[in-house]
Formats: structure tokens, sequence, C-alpha cells
């Protein structure tokens, strides 16, 4: 059976994750718009609270653009891991590369051991997971045993290509070099149609946003009908049963 996980913004889509069957969720915020920040200390406490099986993986990642972080940057992420893992979250979704396009491998390394620190502290073994940042990465078997030795327990990718689809030959790959020392989990344009696929190629997990949008509640004095994203029950439920499928 293949774990499934879903990436929700707010407790309500931890909430359907857990009772449609998701084994876990990543969360964060401005996904739509941004492909995902860092969620508020108060999210990951709500949405821990919703005990999914695998638990909250919180995504860390301060701003849009280039994984490429200064200095302040990657601080600013160090301290967030121990705050979302003080909040109850279950793992860290997080990452960085270096400008000659390599994991940039000391900082890797402090995330690492920030969310292992923070674990103990806390009683519970942390996971701990490179995002997509690796899909940029020209050498990305390179990268994968440079995650294996500092420890990681998977990495989320599309393969590198533009969605998962399109990147089954790869994730074939990157499932035979990893050889079970780390957890290949696909995603990226991912829907459930397309998970069959994704699961044929090996992976150990899949991922998802399932979300759509609807039009909030503003009214007048209220901030308008801005267009608000959620998680899609159907969408989720669809999902899970594409990935626990015999």
């Amino acid at each position: 059976m293949t774990t499934i996980e879903i990436a929700v913004q707010d407790a309500a889509g931890a909430r359907i994750a857990r009772q449609e069957g998701a084994d876990r969720v990543e969360l964060c915020v401005a996904l739509g718009a941004t492909g995902g920040l860092t969620p508020s200390v108060g999210l990951v406490r709500a949405c821990a609270a919703v005990e999914l099986p695998l638990g909250v993986h919180a995504l860390i990642r301060p701003r849009a653009g280039s994984f490429v972080f200064t200095d302040e940057e990657q601080a600013v992420q160090i301290d967030d891991v121990r705050a979302a893992i003080e909040a109850g979250a279950a793992g860290v979704v997080v990452g960085g590369l270096t400008a000659d396009g390599t994991v940039d491998e000391p900082f890797a390394a402090a995330l690492a051991d920030a969310a292992r620190q923070a674990g103990e502290r806390a009683g519970r073994r942390i996971d701990l997971t490179f995002h997509r940042a690796f899909d940029m990465l020209p050498d990305r078997l390179a990268a994968l045993d440079t995650l294996i030795g500092l420890g990681y327990t998977r990495v989320l990718t599309s393969g590198g290509a533009p969605s998962v689809p399109e990147g089954l030959a790869a994730l074939r790959e990157l499932v035979a070099h990893a050889a079970g020392r780390i957890q290949i989990q696909a995603g990226g344009g991912l829907s459930p149609a397309a998970i069959p696929a994704a699961r044929a190629a090996g992976v150990d997990a899949v991922h998802l946003s399932a979300k759509t949008t609807v039009l909030s509640e503003g009214g007048p004095g209220g901030g308008g009908a801005a267009p608000v994203e959620v998680t899609d029950r159907a969408t989720v439920r669809a999902a899970v049963a594409a990935a626990h499928a015999a």
C-alpha cells in the first residue's frame, strides 16, 4: 500500500484528509500563489490536534522564488523547524540549494540537526523530507546520496519534470538508486487518475494538494468575495482510493 500525503492549508483541510483516510498532511500557506510557505505555530498546533495516522509535516520555506537562501533566511528556517516541532509537527519539509546547483549540504545538515534535537526534547522521532528544490538539481542521483548520508527520511519529487506523469522514467531511476535507503515520494501536478502510474513506478508515497477555490463570504466591509483555496473532499477521497488500492 502506497502512503498518501495531502497538502493542506488549514485545520479544516487536515480534518478532511483524516476523515477520508489520508496517512499524513503537508501543512503550508499560500500554496496556489507561491507553491507553499511556512505555516504559523498556531496553525501547526491546530492541525496536529487533528491526529492523522502519520501526523502533520510542516513546510519550512520563508519566501517564494529561489531555493538559494541567505544566512539570515537559513537562520529563520532553523528557528521555524524548532517551533513547528514544538507545536506538534511530526515532520518538517525543508531544503536549500547552492548557487552552483547542488544540495546546500551544511544548511541541510543544520536543518536535520535542529529537527532531531527538537524531536528529542519532544520525545518523538521526526521525519525529514527534502522538498521539490530537489527537482531543480541537475544531478539528482548524487543529491539523493547526499541526503541519504544526512539521514533524511524522504524526498518529494516529480523526477525533475513539470509533473509526475512526465517524470515517471526518472522516478523509476530514483527508486532503483534509493534501493530502500530513502523514501521517494511522487508529487507535482499529480491527480487521482495519475496515481496508479506513479505507484507502478515504485514510489513509496504520493503527494497532492487536492485543492479547489471558493468565494469567501466577505460582504460589505469584510474584504469582498475574493477566492479562497480549500481542500476538496471528493478529490481526497479519490486520491486515497487510488493510493490504497490493492
